[in-house]
């Protein structure tokens, strides 16, 4: 074979590996960049959970040996009223309910 042929066949192969490796290269470079962008959202979504996370943080309640048994008992006696109202409002809340089931305000409409 000729030189030329030679050099001919070698600039082919060497212009197809560098086109290759651009072609390889831009695609890397379009994964990066798709990449940094997911990166850039898990941020704000990890920020926004953060902000979550500090907005539905549990307070810790006060250690009842360092308030004292006075105080314990006052919360307990509140806490006891409170359910007991609560307990009466169902209770009246039935009884109003029961009342309308056996005369309820539309019987004399119908009847007449």
């Amino acid at each position: 074979m000729a030189w030329w042929a030679w050099l001919i066949i070698w600039t082919v192969l060497v212009l197809g590996l560098l086109g290759m490796l651009a072609w390889l290269g831009w695609r890397l470079f379009k994964k990066g960049v798709a990449v940094f962008r997911a990166l850039e959202e898990l941020g704000d979504k990890v920020a926004q959970l953060n902000e979550n996370v500090e907005e539905l943080a549990l307070e810790r309640p006060e250690r009842a040996i360092a308030l004292g048994y006075p105080a314990m008992a006052r919360r307990h006696d509140l806490h006891k009223e409170r359910r007991g109202r609560l307990r009466e409002a169902r209770r009246e809340a039935r009884l109003a309910r029961g009342k309308l089931l056996i005369n309820p305000p539309t019987i004399p409409t119908l009847r007449k």
